[in-house]
């Protein structure tokens, strides 16, 4: 697939070529000036190498439509539109680029969908030396349904898709312009995952309870180096044909619709990959920083602190990570256009459930909240998360819809929840204290009035950036247990890390690669197959098993959908809670303590009134409430359900 300049070719007919969602035009004839080509060289062939968006769907209330066109020496042509009902052709804008200008549209409520044909001629003075040529351009009609909800009942799995499962194995080295071959030695090599694996392992994922699935990055990353982890795009309308391309997106997509699952894409609004095409040929205002380079202060805080001086908070958004993913200007209108755009286009495409936002903190906040709102208008109750690697509830809020005076106008629904993470991370390798260990998770949800809506916020205890909680935990099964229970009984949209379910582990100590191991069974010639009950230890079947239990029931429990949380503090290394609704009331009882304990029922009276039996959850045994206390094991985690 050739995508840049200067590739040679042999004159060919006018041909229309669609590769994955990328528009491709060969023409016969010269192309560049006299003056840019050496004597005796072949006339090179004249590529459309990107139509942004690749197709349209109408239906939405903004008529708008942006089309940005990068084709070689793109300024030296006159474009017009054939007649088409209801669809203006308002103007083609070069840009300072010479390679790229936008053709723009106006459509209205009448619009139908069919197919619009450009036409792009020489102007006057360059009739010597190019061609005339055509290409059409799709209008689609959007899907007569909204795609399915997210809520707080659905199980998230997070998957890193180029450590997941290898189903294709004709698409390890596929074509890119960097070529980075599969290594399964080497960590920060690509080991040849993709979504064909992921699709063959669904029957597993929902027989564990998982009824989301979150992907790290799959649009194209043709990076020279390191481009297994998905972040440095360098082609947002592409999915990366090492990963099975867009057609293997669309058939996971098709089957997640089949068994009622969801799709949440992990996007990319504050960055690209230096080998974007748009790095390349880009546009004057399109980047931050664009030819010095300024690195992020990651001071996250700068957005709301009344303190925190103009330039540091510029710094804070207008910085790039690192050298190799510079930082794109969302306050440039034809960036934010672009945006806008191909954010609604993927919903569309791919009948995606939700985002995830990466970095949001140093994405420029008046466009988030715009992306917010528009995607909440065309998609109400689309779940959004922006990922805020942040310390303190205060500064978590405030990028989200909350209770805070000042911070009204942000739109964003929920956070990646780090701060509950830390909670549930102490409240299992912290000992107990006043604010330690199980009490610092009673700390934190007291602080919940801030948001406007908790329930919307993912949670979670690692991801592909952190420590694995195994390792975390110093592989303490007792305390593991205690987070898990945490996790899927806590408030919020509880998410998983792949390899969890079978007590993965890893640190960051040395490279955040090693939180990025393969799932063993994954690729074909794999000693073990932890995908089987029979490839598994004792324990990590006792593992596996205790997250699907816990999974299934909060996906069949409304409790969790609309109940509400009544907490007591933490008292002699225990806390306990309810979670309750008209239907339906559970217990949850923690000891955190290595020897035997005990609870005083009689706290729980407002709560445990009404009702004489307690159903163990995860054992199945009935008790009568005690009328004054509950023993506990050593180290032990409780869910009970009341009965009447």
């Amino acid at each position: 697939m050739n995508r840049f300049l200067g590739l040679k070719s042999t004159g060919l007919r006018l041909a229309l070529i669609i590769l994955s969602s990328q528009v491709y035009l060969n023409l016969e004839g010269q192309f560049f000036l006299n003056w840019f080509k050496p004597k005796g060289t072949p006339a090179p062939r004249m590529d459309i190498y990107h139509v942004a968006p690749p197709h349209w769907y109408i239906g939405f209330d903004e008529p708008e439509l942006q089309i940005i066109l990068h084709a070689e020496n793109a300024d030296l042509f006159e474009i017009q539109m054939q007649d088409y009902p209801n669809v203006e052709f308002v103007s083609k804008v070069n840009s300072a680029n010479r390679h790229v200008c936008y053709i723009n549209l106006k459509l209205n409520k009448s619009t139908q969908p069919g197919t619009l044909i450009f036409t792009a001629t020489p102007i006057s003075s360059t009739q010597r030396y190019a061609k005339p040529f055509s290409f059409k351009y799709e209008l689609k009609p959007r899907a007569n349904a909204l795609p399915p909800k997210i809520t707080s009942q659905d199980i998230t799995y997070l998957i890193f898709p180029d450590r997941f499962a290898n189903g294709d194995e004709s698409n390890d080295n596929a074509d890119v312009q960097f070529h980075e071959k599969v290594n399964r030695k080497e960590l920060k090599y690509r080991h040849g995952g993709d979504i064909q694996g992921i699709i063959e392992k669904l029957d597993y994922l929902q027989d564990l309870g998982a009824t989301t699935l979150w992907l790290n990055p799959v649009q194209t990353n043709d990076q020279d180096k390191e481009s297994f982890h998905g972040y440095a795009m360098t082609d947002h309308y592409e999915i990366d044909p090492r990963l099975g391309g867009n057609s293997a997106y669309l058939n996971l997509s098709t089957e997640l619709q089949k068994r009622k699952m969801k799709l949440v894409m992990d996007i990319v609004p504050n960055h690209v990959g230096n080998n974007h095409w748009m790095y390349q040929f880009y546009d004057t205002g399109w980047f931050n920083f664009r030819d010095t380079f300024l690195q992020t202060n990651f001071r996250a805080n700068t957005t709301m602190d009344p303190y925190a001086s103009s330039s540091e908070k510029l710094i804070n958004t207008d910085g790039a990570f690192v050298m190799t993913m510079p930082d794109l200007n969302q306050k440039n209108p034809q960036m934010a256009k672009y945006l806008d755009q191909m954010y609604l286009w993927w919903v569309e495409y791919a009948r995606l459930s939700g985002y995830r936002v990466d970095t949001y903190p140093y994405v420029d906040a008046d466009y988030m909240n715009h992306l917010c709102e528009i995607l909440e208008k065309y998609y109400p109750g689309f779940v959004i998360y922006g990922e805020t690697w942040v310390e303190n509830t205060a500064t978590q809020v405030a990028f989200t819809k909350n209770n805070i005076k000042g911070f009204e106008k942000n739109k964003l629904p929920g956070v990646t929840d780090f701060v509950l993470c830390w909670a549930m991370q102490s409240a299992g390798n912290k000992n107990y204290g006043w604010l330690e260990g199980l009490n610092k998770v009673y700390q934190i949800l007291g602080e919940d009035y801030l948001y406007e809506d908790p329930n919307k916020n993912l949670t979670f205890l690692d991801n592909h950036d952190l420590s694995r909680i195994y390792s975390v935990l110093n592989q303490d099964f007792n305390a593991w247990k205690r987070s898990q229970m945490l996790l899927f009984t806590l408030r919020g949209m509880p998410c998983i890390y792949y390899g969890t379910e079978i007590l993965m582990s890893g640190t960051t100590e040395k490279s955040d690669a090693y939180v990025r191991f393969d799932f063993p069974g994954g690729w074909k010639n794999d000693p073990v197959n932890k995908f089987k009950s029979t490839g598994r230890t004792s324990q990590e079947n006792e593992a596996f098993n205790y997250i699907r239990t816990l999974a299934r029931y909060r996906n069949s429990n409304s409790v969790f959908l609309n109940g509400k949380t009544t907490q007591f503090a933490g008292k002699d290394d225990t806390y306990c809670y309810f979670r309750y609704n008209d239907k339906s009331t559970i217990f949850c009882v923690y000891n955190q303590k290595k020897e035997a304990n005990r609870v005083d029922m009689r706290r729980f009276k407002e709560r445990t009134q009404g009702f004489s039996k307690m159903k163990n959850v995860l054992t199945g045994e009935v008790i009568e409430i005690p009328k004054y206390s509950l023993d506990l094991a050593p180290e032990a985690s409780y869910l009970f359900e009341l009965i009447k």
